[in-house]
């Protein structure tokens, strides 16, 4: 029965813990999420070229030249129609944003975690995000960017120097140690 007093804290404890030792992983596989893929035939399949142009003012601009492929904005996240739809866009594996036209801008502060050459892809998706495969590959196109040093947004190790999880942490165990001196003076103070 003595045990009793020992449930809620260490219940405490113990999600503390994980809450604060986990994290979260970006979406990495160009399927994650889909409930499937339309796979189409490579006489069929949506095709684009990048050019990708320094902007003067920071980033980078891209035109995606398409070919069997229709931009329908208006559809998005409704009907899958063959051949329509809209990209994802993907800066070294982890999805940044979607794109509704040919014209975007990548913004290399807001996005990349490093400098240096890093993969850009573009994969084209239904209506319903679903993407289009050939041969159960992405349909798209990819390219390398060099993402200048000075064009990166500071880590948030380097604008805070004790870890967010560091903090949740000591807040549970303290809290954990409260209530478990708390509990163990009412126990042995009330027969």
């Amino acid at each position: 029965m003595h045990y009793i007093y020992w449930v809620k804290p260490g219940a405490f404890f113990v999600i503390g813990s994980v809450l604060a030792l986990s994290s979260v992983v970006p979406s990495h596989a160009h399927t994650n999420g889909a409930a499937n893929v339309h796979e189409v035939a490579q006489e069929i399949a949506p095709k684009a070229v990048l050019e990708i142009e320094k902007d003067p003012t920071g980033g980078f601009n891209v035109h995606v030249e398409t070919s069997n492929f229709l931009w329908s904005p208006e559809m998005a996240s409704k009907k899958h129609i063959e051949g329509h739809g809209h990209a994802h866009v993907y800066l070294d594996g982890r999805k940044i944003m979607r794109i509704y036209s040919e014209w975007f801008h990548l913004n290399p502060y807001q996005f990349a975690t490093k400098p240096g050459e890093q993969l850009l892809t573009i994969e084209f998706v239904g209506n319903d995000h679903a993407p289009y495969t050939i041969k159960g590959l992405p349909a798209g196109a990819e390219q390398i960017v060099d993402v200048p040093g000075d064009e990166i947004a500071p880590s948030p190790s380097d604008k805070n120097p004790i870890p967010t999880r560091t903090i949740i942490l000591s807040v549970f165990v303290l809290a954990g140690v409260f209530f478990i001196t708390r509990r163990v003076k009412v126990f042995y103070t009330h027969p």
